[in-house]
């Protein structure tokens, strides 16, 4: 099954900036233009009041005349093209200003299309009629079928915030599209391959459209949103290989009805009760149509149900914190990072030389980049009662863009214990930071 892994949440934001400015050289050419001008007619009026020139003055009077009709043609010119310049100012204005606009609607649009109708956050079901056995048995036999199984495996508040990469993994149960040759190329050398590896998934944009319309009612999907396959715009046309499942055979344990809203309790047939995450509440919407009876709705991981405390991990150096669940097991503590109430990653302490079976009282939990790789590792405090253990779970780079973190390391615990006194988060980032070149080499 792949394995769920997640980006550092530490990072930074970055705003973008739109810098409007004018036309300040044509304006210096402008006022120039204008004191020619005003030179001009000062000339004019001097020639005009010579009465008594001679024919060679008459002959100059006449040249200035005709510099004078130059000039006013080229101040014509130059208002024509200042005011062609301010037309173009103001259509380009107007197309920002649209923009703008296009931006800030389809802002709303995202943030409103779905509302939170199913009381996401609480950790109870909702109040309504009981379904019986039969329903039930329904209602799991839909969701184990593969095409509808993707939204079983991730996490979301409403059915817009689904982690699209896990719901088309292995293609959703849309069968392959008819595709060129050409188009297989161009996804090969998109991923710089010279051959098909694996299983070849090849899904047509119009399917993916209509799929994810049928099944939550989104109309228009944004393919850019299938960031995991590779999507071959003049073909319309989304790549993926696959060597595994994300399939998950799941329980219906309960649920209720409330108008044409159904909830129900599932768990995983090959996930252990107790589990961080073994539970979820999935909520769907009756269509009345027996050829497609659900859309989805919303997927809540009940975490809180076998954690054994929550605590809100500091980001060393900033006000920041990250919400961390423990759950203590045999061979040491699980410590799961929260996200909207989502289990975004679990991280498995275990040290080859020093058994933690009975260390899963978590104290303190930070993240912090102790290794100067520009990736934020995590740092656990642990106690059995009587001793105190350090241990750092440094974040490393699973494939581009993906972050997983190892077990720990016992010379890193046993370095730390022998040199800082007092075992404390900030103590040993602080210990780590000003020996970063000693542990590295541990």
């Amino acid at each position: 099954m792949k394995k769920k892994i997640i980006k550092t949440i530490s990072g930074a934001m970055a705003a973008a900036i739109i810098l409007s400015g004018c036309n300040s050289a044509q304006l210096k050419i402008d006022s120039e233009d204008e004191e020619a001008v005003e030179d001009s007619g000062e000339a004019d009026s001097e020639n005009e009041s010579d009465e008594e020139s001679t024919n060679e003055s008459e002959e100059a009077s006449t040249k200035e005349t005709e510099d004078e009709e130059t000039e006013a043609k080229e101040s014509d010119a130059d208002s024509s093209a200042d005011a062609s310049d301010a037309a173009s100012d103001a259509d380009e204005e107007s197309d920002s200003a649209k923009k703008d606009n296009d931006n800030d609607s389809k802002k709303k649009t995202d943030e409103s299309e779905f509302e939170d109708i199913t009381d996401y956050d609480s950790t109870v079901m909702l109040d309504g009629e009981e379904l019986t056995e039969d329903e039930l048995s329904d209602i799991q036999d839909f969701l184990n079928q593969h095409e509808n199984n993707g939204f079983v495996a991730t996490s979301y508040r409403t059915p817009d915030k689904a982690n699209w990469n896990e719901v088309f993994y292995g293609g959703a149960g849309i069968e392959n599209c008819d595709f060129p040759d050409e188009a297989l190329d161009a996804y090969l050398d998109a991923i710089g391959k010279d051959f098909v590896e694996y299983d070849l998934i090849a899904l047509s944009g119009d399917d993916v459209r209509s799929y994810v319309e049928s099944k939550t009612g989104i109309t228009d999907f944004d393919i850019s949103l299938l960031g995991g396959f590779t999507y071959i715009e003049e073909y319309d046309i989304l790549f993926d290989q696959v060597s595994d499942t994300n399939h998950v055979n799941i329980v219906c344990e309960e649920g209720i009805r409330r108008d044409d809203l159904i909830q129900v309790l599932v768990y995983g047939e090959m996930q252990m009760v107790g589990e961080l995450g073994a539970y979820r509440r999935i909520s769907l919407i009756e269509t009345g149509d027996s050829d497609n009876p659900y859309m989805f709705y919303s997927n809540r991981e009940l975490w809180e149900d076998y954690a054994d405390s929550v605590i809100e991990a500091s980001v060393y150096g900033t006000d920041e914190t990250i919400t961390c669940a423990t759950s203590g097991t045999a061979y040491g503590p699980d410590i799961a990072i929260i996200e909207d109430n989502a289990v975004e990653d679990i991280i498995y302490p275990r040290l080859s030389d020093i058994n933690l079976s009975d260390f899963n009282d978590v104290k303190e939990i930070a993240f912090c980049d102790v290794n100067g790789d520009d990736l934020t590792d995590m740092v656990l405090i642990l106690s059995d009662g009587d001793d105190t253990v350090a241990v750092v779970c440094d974040a490393y780079e699973y494939y581009e863009g993906y972050i997983e973190y190892s077990q720990g390391s016992s010379a890193v615990t046993i370095w730390l214990s022998d040199n800082v006194k007092k075992l404390t988060a900030d103590n040993v980032i602080e210990y780590i930071l000003n020996h970063q070149d000693e542990y590295n080499e541990l």
